[in-house]
């Protein structure tokens, strides 16, 4: 424990770390700091130590001012006399000083902050890299004047306004510019050697998303391949990739590094070459080079460095905005859980998946009442209910309205939908002092990715989830067939387009098969068939259900409608008088104006109503005063005849039959098939036929395939038999022929 406390004392304090960094880091820098000889004395063409201490301060804040001053101390003083090392020491703390003041005062606390963040770019700018190296340089050539600084064949000029002053500065400004950076990861790095990792972390983090390994070693061979060029190809005088001219060419490269692979990469790689190119100067450089010349080198790296710099700072920074705002799209700002489009990209990324879709509709009512606050709360608070029961990598989503759906992991889900279940149960929220716990649904489904029909996926869940409100356990999308639910779907997916198909390209055929009167006013109904686009048959219960779910329900019914009618107008002297019975959608019957629509098309066909029966199950939707109703009035009134299909199952019961008025009923097959075998079956026939009789309405049995099945009927009182007794369905068109073969 003492070690452990020591050791946190030793990286800290100033008597530490940054005292030991600085003794042996400072020297170094000025022996790397790189001098050329010129007739007017030596100049610096880049100066490290200033940069390394800034990044000392930039790592430890004000802990590093000692070690950098004993540093600075005990180079100076072994090279100078005693006045002009301390001269020189008190300009550089003078500069630190005051300069890492401003910095601090301004940004808060940036010492503690990566070199990384752009946010404070604009005040390390100009704090750091112009301010320090601007002040430095004005406190040395004002004290020149004392003559404490040495002139011949030193690196201080006596001139302000001189080259010898502008190429020093110059050092000044690319170094703090252009070291800082690896100075700074060094000092990090050897406090920590585990940063090493989070530094190639953050480098990898800043590339853009397309950026790939091929592409990064294409752009490393060419700044290497224009390296050498650089420094081991100088006794080329026919080469200019061989002399400074050649060092333009390092700006696009360096700018496709700061487009392409972010900040911290291009910061790095830059200071790096920089090093590299002026520590090998003597193969592009001489010192035959003329200072006007040498300075508009150093002017140009001045400005490439601050262009690299910047380029790469914003296109980091855009591409983490960019990064932020896609994930803000993948939230919803109201509720603050994941959307739908989250739950998508999510899905993909997991091998598979399990879809708890939880449906709570009693929110809509109670958010009419206490407000839509009550809803956000609601699905705010279950969510932080729910989230400790998830395990890692799990996530709740939110969707429009009042449904919630969770993702969950594949194996043990069944036991664990048991475990949502009570932990749904257990949940309730008290909005003002009163304990809101509305009914809840959910259904679940296993899904593997690629899911390609999400939306589609969750209105199947969302029925399902109405489904288990009223049954009061979680309801498996998948319970019907073993299989995934995105094939169910992809396969209903499949057969909406072949529907679409077959109504544009003639795949539905009309069938017909002999309704018998017991008093000979036989009829006939219209069955719809369908061939897909392969030629394969497709039955009804495999379609019809597809068509009501997608809403097509009136294109197919239209279909019905406009053929039948044709073929009665086209033979209506060979078929005189024919009637046809015709099967529609409920939800075609709820169109306002579906009367008048049959009405035009009867007209236009020259067609009297009473010849078009129309036949619809019953439903819910005709309750009251619906539009369903107000339809069937509306046709009985034109002179149409309507009829209940296969009475006696789904939503069809007696209490409907007070509330609908119709001409006909038509009782269901499976009670006609057993009847002469179940009592149960033959009670119940019974009694269907006492209330329509009571009602005046007309009955039809379905299903009759023997003469004694049909002579019980008969004594019941069924005015109508349909079954292969009387003749199985056969294609429309057959009608003609088969009464032309009776006429003939």
């Amino acid at each position: 424990m003492k070690k452990s406390v020591f050791l946190k004392s030793f990286i800290a304090r100033f008597w530490g770390l940054p005292l030991l960094l600085a003794l042996l880091l400072l020297p170094a820098a000025s022996l790397l700091s790189v001098r050329l000889w010129l007739p007017m004395g030596y100049v610096y063409l880049i100066y490290l130590p200033l940069a390394l201490a800034i990044a000392l301060l930039m790592v430890f804040n004000w802990a590093a001012l000692p070690g950098i001053a004993a540093a600075l101390s005990l180079y100076y003083f072994q090279r100078y006399t005693g006045p002009q090392a301390a001269v020189i020491v008190a300009i550089f703390l003078v500069t630190l000083v005051v300069c890492w003041a401003g910095y601090t005062w301004q940004a808060g606390r940036p010492w503690r902050d990566s070199l990384a963040d752009v946010h404070v770019a604009a005040l390390r700018l100009f704090w750091l890299a112009f301010a320090m190296p601007t002040l430095f340089i004005v406190l040395m050539q004002a004290v020149m004047p004392l003559n404490i600084l040495p002139l011949s064949r030193s690196v201080f000029p006596a001139d302000l306004l001189s080259l010898h002053t502008l190429l020093n500065y110059q050092s000044v400004l690319l170094a703090s510019l252009s070291l800082t950076h690896p100075f700074y990861f060094l000092i990090r790095i050897v406090r920590n050697p585990r940063f090493i990792r989070t530094l190639k972390r953050r480098c990898h983090d800043q590339f853009a998303a397309g950026v790939t390994l091929k592409e990064w070693l294409l752009w490393l061979l060419l700044v290497g391949f224009l390296l050498v060029m650089l420094t081991q190809f100088s006794s080329s005088k026919e080469n200019l990739l061989a002399t400074d001219y050649g060092i333009p060419l390092l700006l696009p490269l360096m700018l496709w590094a700061a487009t392409r692979f972010g900040y911290l990469f291009t910061s790095l790689s830059w200071g790096t070459l920089l090093v590299v190119l002026y520590q090998l100067r003597d193969r592009f450089l001489t010192p035959a080079t003329e200072p006007h010349h040498l300075a508009v080198i150093s002017a140009n790296l001045l400005v490439f460095t601050l262009t690299i710099l910047l380029m790469s700072a914003i296109s980091t920074r855009q591409r983490r905005l960019l990064r932020k705002a896609r994930q803000m799209a993948l939230t919803d700002p109201v509720i603050g859980l994941l959307n739908v489009r989250a739950l998508g990209q999510h899905l993909t990324e997991q091998s598979g998946s399990v879809l708890c879709y939880i449906r709570i509709p009693d929110l809509d009512r109670l958010s009419r009442t206490y407000g839509l606050q009550l809803r956000i709360e609601y699905k705010r608070n279950l969510a932080r209910h729910l989230a400790p029961w998830l395990q890692p990598g799990e996530g709740i989503y939110q969707l429009p309205g009042f449904d919630l759906v969770l993702r969950l992991k594949l194996p043990c889900y069944a036991a664990r939908i048991e475990g949502l279940e009570v932990r749904l149960k257990e949940y309730q929220l008290s909005w003002d002092g009163l304990p809101i716990h509305p009914d809840v649904g959910i259904s679940y489904c296993s899904v593997y990715p690629p899911v390609t029909w999400l939306y589609e996926l969750l209105g199947e869940l969302s029925a399902m989830a109405e489904v288990s409100l009223h049954s009061g356990h979680a309801e498996n999308l998948q319970q019907k067939l073993n299989v995934p639910a995105q094939r169910q779907l992809s396969e209903k997916l499949a057969m909406v387009q072949d529907i679409q198909l077959a109504l544009k390209n003639d795949g539905f055929h009309l069938m017909t098969q002999k309704i018998q009167g017991v008093r000979g006013d036989d009829y006939y109904e219209i069955l719809l068939r369908m061939v897909n686009i392969e030629g394969e048959h497709i039955k009804p219960a495999d379609f019809l259900p597809v068509v009501q779910e997608f809403g097509l329900t009136w294109e197919v019914d239209r279909l019905v409608l406009d053929r039948t009618l044709t073929f009665i107008a086209r033979h209506r002297e060979q078929l005189p008088g024919i009637r046809f019975a015709v099967n529609l959608f409920a939800a075609s019957l709820c169109r306002p104006k579906l009367a008048q629509e049959i009405a035009a098309r009867l007209e236009a066909s020259q067609i009297e109503p009473w010849q078009l029966i129309v036949e619809v199950q019953e439903s819910p939707i005709f309750n009251g005063y619906s539009w369903g109703n107000r339809t069937i009035a509306q046709l009985r009134q034109l002179g149409c005849r309507v009829a209940i299909d296969d009475f006696g199952t789904g939503h069809a019961s007696y209490s409907h039959l007070k509330q609908v008025q119709v001409d006909m009923l038509k009782i269901d097959g499976s009670f006609v098939r057993n009847m002469l075998h179940s009592s149960l079956d033959y009670q119940i026939i019974e009694s269907i036929c006492v209330i329509s009789r009571l009602k005046r309405m007309q009955i039809v049995a379905e299903f009759v395939d023997t003469e004694e099945t049909a002579s019980a009927l008969r004594k019941l009182g069924v005015d109508y038999l349909q079954g292969y007794l009387f003749g199985a369905p056969v294609p429309l068109a057959e009608l003609v022929s088969g009464q032309a073969e009776t006429r003939r």
